[in-house]
């Protein structure tokens, strides 16, 4: 266990995220958890679209092609 300092600010933040009965060490855990699942998707769908882009058209490009 360890001990970290905060400002109040952060501090209710927290707070404003704890669900009943919840300890601020598991909104802690929870944010983290949500972080990294966030991340992850994040990154999957960055490498989709970087193996994807050849298959997309500029707009300009395509606005252009059509007189537009």
């Amino acid at each position: 266990m360890g001990t970290i300092t905060v400002s109040e600010d952060v501090i209710e933040r927290l707070n404003k995220l704890r669900k009943e009965n919840e300890s601020l060490d598991d909104v802690l855990k929870r944010l983290i958890e949500t972080y990294e699942e966030v991340e992850e998707y994040i990154k999957e769908k960055w490498e989709k679209l970087q193996r994807d882009k050849d298959k997309f058209v500029d707009l300009e490009d395509y606005a252009s092609s059509r007189g537009l």
